[in-house]
C-alpha cells in the first residue's frame, strides 16, 4: 500500500533491488544529468500517480487555491506541460502539487500546503499525500546522488515534514500500579510524569527495558534531549537501579536534581577517589591537577646536550597518553611521534629517544604511585593517575542495573575499558559529532564499541527547520551523514 515510501528507505539503505529500480525510473523519464530540463520528468512522472475514486481533481484544485505558490505553480504547469491541460484525470492536480512543493521556499510552504490539502473538501487520503512525498523525495535523493543541479533544500522541506506528519509527540504511559514500588509511586506523582510529551524516538527508546550485559547506544544529534530521555527512563523503570556517570561535576550536580531517587550520579573521577584517590589525599600525595612540565623536567636527570625542559614535555604527553590508555604498562606506543627541539623546531622523536621517554616515565609512575616515604611527596599523584590505577584495579560497580554514560563520545580507552567490565546493563548516550576531548585521549566510543542495540535522536529542540538545515549540510557535505538528518524542533 505504500511503494514509494518502502522504496525512499530501501534506497536510503542500498539495497540492490531499490537502486535498479530507481535507475529504470529515472531513465524512463529522462530524469538524467545530461537531460536539459529533467525536473519536468519528475514533475510527469508525480502526474501519473494513481488516485482514489472519490477524488475529484477539480475540487483539490480549489482548495489549493488560497496557497501563495498556485497561481505560479497553475502558470508553469501551462507553459512547461500544456498536454497535461486536456487530461480528465488527476495528471493536472498532481502536476500542481509538484510544482509548488518544488517552488517551496522552506518548510512552512510545504506544510501549508498539507493544510490545503488535508481541508474537508479534500478527498485525498493521507497515504495518497505522502506517498506523493515520499516519491518526489526519493527521485530528489537520486537525483543529487547522480550530481543532477538540483538544490537539496526541497529534499529537506519534504523530509522534515514527512518527519512531522508521522512522528507525532505521546505521551509515555506509566506502569501499572500493582507494579511500581509505593515509593516510586510518589517519585513520579512528584516528577509530573505522564503529562511529559516525547518523541516518537524517545518513546522507543523507553520501551526498551535493559538487560543485564547488554549495551545500548543513543545516537543523538545537538538539543535532542538526551539527559530528559534518560531521566524519563529511569522514572520509567522504578524498581531498577541506576548510575549515572559524567565528566563534568556541574553535570552530575544538575543530574542530582532532575534524576529520581533510584539514580546515582556521581563522576569517573569520584568513582575512582572513592576508590583510590582519597588514599593518596590522607598521606599528602594528591595533586588535583595535572603534573606540570616543569615539575616533571625537576624530576629527570641531566643529561648533556639535553633540554631538561623538551624532554619534561615528552615526559609528561607520554604519562598523560598511559593514563588515557587501557594499557597496564608504559610503552613506546606512547610517547609522542613529534617534538619541538631548543630551537621551537618539530622533529620526529628517534627510537632511542623513545626508550629513554619510557623509563623515565616509568620512573616517575613508580614512584607516583607509592604512599610510603615523605621523600617520594615530590612525586604527587594526579587525578588522572588515580582514574588510571582505579582501571588496572578491574572495578566491579555493584548493586546497578544499569549504568547510564552520557557523553560517550568523549570516553578515553581506560574509561571504556572499565565500562565494558561491567555486568550490569550499560547505555551509553552521545552525540558523535561533539567529540571534543580527543586532545585527553579520547576516543569515539559511539562508533568504536560494539553494541547490542542502537537507538538515534534526531529531533533537537534548541533550533527550527532553517538552522536544522544548515546543521544537516553540513554534516552531509563534511561528514558524509546522509542516514540520519538532523530535524528541527
Amino acid at each position: 500500500f505504500i511503494p514509494w515510501k518502502k522504496l525512499y528507505h530501501q534506497y536510503l539503505m542500498k539495497e540492490d533491488t531499490a537502486l535498479g529500480r530507481v535507475e529504470q525510473i529515472l531513465q524512463e523519464f529522462s530524469i538524467t544529468k545530461e537531460q536539459e530540463g529533467c525536473v519536468l520528468g519528475l514533475i510527469r512522472l508525480v502526474s501519473s500517480m494513481p488516485t482514489g475514486p472519490k477524488v475529484d481533481p477539480t475540487v483539490i484544485l480549489q482548495c489549493l487555491g488560497s496557497h501563495p505558490l498556485f497561481p505560479k505553480a497553475q502558470v508553469c504547469v501551462l507553459n512547461k506541460l500544456p498536454d497535461l491541460q486536456s487530461k480528465a484525470g488527476p495528471e493536472k492536480m498532481w502536476a500542481t502539487v509538484a510544482v509548488m512543493v518544488l517552488f517551496s521556499d522552506g518548510v512552512g510552504d510545504i506544510q501549508r500546503l498539507l493544510e490545503c490539502l488535508r481541508r474537508p473538501c479534500s478527498n485525498l487520503s493521507v497515504v495518497e499525500v505522502t506517498e506523493l512525498l515520499y516519491c518526489m523525495a526519493t527521485l530528489l535523493f537520486a537525483m543529487r546522488d547522480r550530481s543532477i543541479p538540483i538544490t537539496n533544500r526541497i529534499h529537506y522541506n519534504i523530509f522534515y515534514c514527512l518527519y512531522l506528519m508521522e512522528n507525532a509527540s505521546g505521551s509515555v504511559q506509566p506502569l501499572e500500579e500493582g507494579t511500581v514500588p509505593s515509593h516510586c509511586r510518589q517519585d513520579l506523582c512528584s516528577s509530573g510524569w505522564p503529562d511529559v510529551k516525547l518523541t516518537h524516538e524517545q518513546q522507543r527508546i523507553l520501551n526498551h527495558k535493559i538487560e543485564p550485559r547488554q549495551r545500548v547506544k543513543i545516537m543523538a544529534f545537538a538539543g535532542t534531549g538526551k539527559t530528559s530521555t534518560l531521566v524519563k527512563y529511569a522514572e520509567k523503570f522504578p524498581d531498577l537501579k541506576f548510575l549515572y556517570v559524567a565528566f563534568n561535576k556541574a553535570v552530575t550536580e544538575k543530574g542530582k536534581k532532575v534524576f529520581p531517587r533510584n539514580v546515582t550520579c556521581k563522576t569517573f573521577h569520584s568513582l575512582a577517589f572513592g576508590s583510590v584517590g582519597r588514599h593518596y589525599k590522607d598521606k599528602g600525595k594528591l595533586n588535583f591537577s595535572k603534573m606540570s612540565v616543569y615539575s616533571i623536567s625537576s624530576l629527570l636527570r641531566h643529561r648533556k646536550g639535553e633540554s631538561l625542559f623538551v624532554r619534561g614535555k615528552t615526559v609528561s604527553q607520554t604519562l598523560e597518553s598511559f593514563f588515557s590508555s587501557s594499557d597496564e604498562e608504559i610503552c613506546e606506543e606512547h610517547t609522542p611521534l613529534w617534538c619541538k627541539n631548543t630551537h621551537g623546531m618539530m622533529q620526529l622523536v628517534s627510537r632511542e629517544e623513545k626508550k629513554i621517554i619510557v623509563e623515565e616515565a616509568k620512573e616517575i609512575w613508580h614512584n607516583m604511585k607509592k604512599l610510603d616515604g615523605d621523600a617520594e611527596k615530590r612525586y604527587k599523584m594526579t587525578c588522572d593517575g588515580y582514574l588510571k590505577l582505579w582501571q588496572l584495579s578491574k572495578p566491579q560497580l555493584s548493586g546497578y542495573d544499569a549504568i547510564f554514560v552520557d557523553e560517550a563520545q568523549d570516553c578515553t580507552p581506560a574509561i571504556v575499558d572499565i565500562v565494558l567490565s561491567q555486568k550490569c546493563g550499560i547505555i551509553l548516550v552521545g552525540d558523535p559529532h561533539q567529540q571534543i576531548y580527543t586532545f585527553r585521549g579520547a576516543v569515539n566510543t559511539l562508533y568504536s564499541v560494539p553494541h547490542t542495540h542502537v537507538y538515534y535522536l534526531t529531533q533537537s529542540f534548541r533550533f527550527g527547520p532553517e538552522i536544522a538545515y544548515v546543521g544537516a549540510t553540513i554534516l552531509d557535505v563534511c561528514k558524509g551523514i546522509r542516514n540520519k538528518t538532523l530535524v528541527g524542533g
